[in-house]
């Protein structure tokens, strides 16, 4: 009779799996079947570090298998997702982290009481732990459904026979949009930041010490500078200033937006000449302005991994260079600047070429004129003397 209980258990689940994912899954199975871990990957721009730790909720849920009333086994130990902790992460580094799926305690059916098909739903939690106090994230909203058999093994025990991740809150075990690969995704995670929008204050969160060292002014500070000795301090320069927004944007933003929102400050007597406001559908914006030396502007309130072009009008006499720093390096560059989370400068410096002036003055002309008379009378005086004496 025992027997007879255990070959119907057996039979029962080779019919949930087969209902499961199409196929008759062995009693036992030679190799177990591996459950899948959780990936998070992060966009975000250039020029943007980030440290934060991202959870994840798993929970049985009961599946028809589509044989009559059956429904997939609730009663497996505890599961859980384990945080994933991305540290340091860039556009292009670190942005990318794994979370092994245990079930009480581990990630094989070796906690498991019983054979069966089992099923869970796994979302990401809408919050991160130890993140940064500024910015923006974005969360994953997919929901996966982790189905797995769980068989006997020989020597005692249990494995899972079978694992298939389902995409959605599904209803049953026969689903055709499924997840392949050993990792289930969730990709769809952004970070964005922004460059401080009062120009002001460098540190917004703590408005009583401005001048924290560890919350420096990100905003971008476009200064005037003339050199020569002759260099006119006081001559206006026409600048212009073209920002291009980046590819990952904050919620529900266009890049329109994000370009509309960049807040041009004049200090010490620089004028801004067009402001460039653009019109929805818009990637870049132009900005104009002058500015004599020691003046400047500073751009508030830039998307963190915006790039900007900067040029001035030519004037004769002088010559120009720039150099700035772009999220903490310098650069020479005028074309694709960076504005990141770090320190945002530049520099347009006008060398005047100094005047040497050579030949004659024209007011000493009759000075010498006078000279010139007085040199020749001598000589024709020592000429018609030379002949008397003869």
């Amino acid at each position: 009779m025992r027997k007879s209980r255990r070959w119907t258990a057996l039979a029962l689940v080779m019919a949930l799996a087969a209902a499961a994912f199409g196929f008759a899954s062995p009693a036992f199975a030679a190799d177990a079947a591996k459950v899948p871990q959780v990936r998070k990957t992060l966009q975000m721009n250039e020029g943007s570090t980030v440290t934060a730790t991202f959870s994840y909720t798993i929970t049985p849920k009961a599946l028809s298998t589509g044989n009559g009333s059956e429904q997939t086994y609730t009663d497996g130990p505890a599961a859980t997702v384990e945080d994933i902790t991305l540290s340091d992460a860039t556009s292009t580094a670190n942005n990318t982290g794994t979370g092994a799926i245990k079930f009480g305690g581990a990630t094989d059916a070796s906690n498991f009481t019983h054979a069966g098909v089992y099923a869970w739903t796994i979302k990401e939690n809408q919050s991160v732990t130890n993140g940064p106090s500024n910015g923006e994230f974005q969360f994953d909203g997919q929901t996966y459904t982790l189905i797995a058999t769980v068989v006997p093994k020989d020597g005692g025990g249990f494995q899972f026979g079978a694992v298939v991740v389902a995409k959605g809150d599904v209803a049953t075990t026969t689903n055709d949009d499924k997840v392949s690969g050993d990792t289930i995704p969730f990709d769809q995670n952004k970070y964005t930041e922004n460059t401080n929008d009062q120009p002001d204050n460098p540190n917004p969160d703590n408005p009583d010490n401005p001048d924290n060292p560890n919350h420096p002014n990100t905003n971008l500070v476009v200064t005037k500078t003339v050199t020569g000795a002759q260099g006119d301090k006081s001559k206006q320069f026409a600048f212009t200033v073209t920002f291009t927004a980046p590819s990952v944007l904050p919620a529900g933003k266009t890049a329109a937006d994000v370009l509309n929102a960049i807040n041009p400050v004049v200090k010490g007597g620089a004028t801004i000449t067009d402001a460039g406001t653009v019109a929805a559908g818009a990637t870049s914006r132009t900005i104009t302005f002058t500015a004599a030396d020691a003046q400047g502007v500073t751009f508030a309130n830039l998307l963190v991994g915006t790039k900007y072009e900067i040029s001035e009008a030519s004037v004769d006499g002088y010559t120009q260079s720039y150099a700035a720093v772009a999220n903490g390096n310098n650069v020479t560059t005028q074309q694709g600047v960076l504005v990141g989370e770090k320190t945002n400068t530049g520099t347009m410096t006008n060398k005047y070429q100094d005047i040497t002036p050579t030949g004659l003055i024209v007011n000493n002309l009759p000075f010498v004129l006078m000279g010139a008379v007085a040199v020749a009378g001598m000589v024709l005086y020592g000429t018609a003397k030379r002949k008397l004496e003869r």
